[in-house]
This record gives structure tokens, C-alpha cells and sequence, in this order.
């Protein structure tokens, strides 16, 4: 939530073991928040995050993003 509104909002995905995916959308949309709250950047409010059928706030985000890749359209690792 963000103001006492949702942010994302009947999101159901799936992605199978192996598989790359591209999250594409007009500015604004929610992706990087998707990908945040998949990785445990930023926890849910409401709803589940799964990852091999559990509920990612189970799993500790350090072994979670050692398993989950993210690559964010804005690098900013080197000057």
C-alpha cells in the first residue's frame, strides 16, 4: 500500500524452474515492485509470495536471492 492504496493488485504469475522472464509496462505499472516483492526487497502487505511452494517471507532473503536473479533495467554499479 502507498497512501492507504494498492500498489499491485490481482497479480498471479507463474515461472517454472529454468525459465528467463522479461516484465515490460508503461512507467509507473508495478514491475519493479513485482520483482521487489519476489525478492524480498520489499515485503507484501497482503497476499503470498511463493517460491518452490513456499511462502517467500519463510525463507531467508539471503538464500532467496542467492537462487533468484535480478536484473534491473538501470544499472548502477560502477561510476
Amino acid at each position: 500500500m502507498l497512501g492507504g492504496r494498492p500498489i499491485l493488485n490481482g497479480v498471479n504469475l507463474s515461472v517454472n524452474k529454468g525459465e528467463k522472464l522479461v516484465l515490460v509496462g508503461p512507467s509507473g505499472s508495478g514491475k519493479s515492485t513485482l520483482v521487489r516483492c519476489i525478492n524480498r526487497l520489499i515485503d507484501v502487505d497482503s497476499g503470498e509470495v511463493l517460491f518452490n511452494g513456499i511462502p517467500v517471507n519463510k525463507i531467508n532473503p539471503i538464500e532467496l536471492r542467492r537462487k533468484v536473479g535480478m536484473v534491473f533495467q538501470l544499472q548502477i554499479i560502477f561510476p
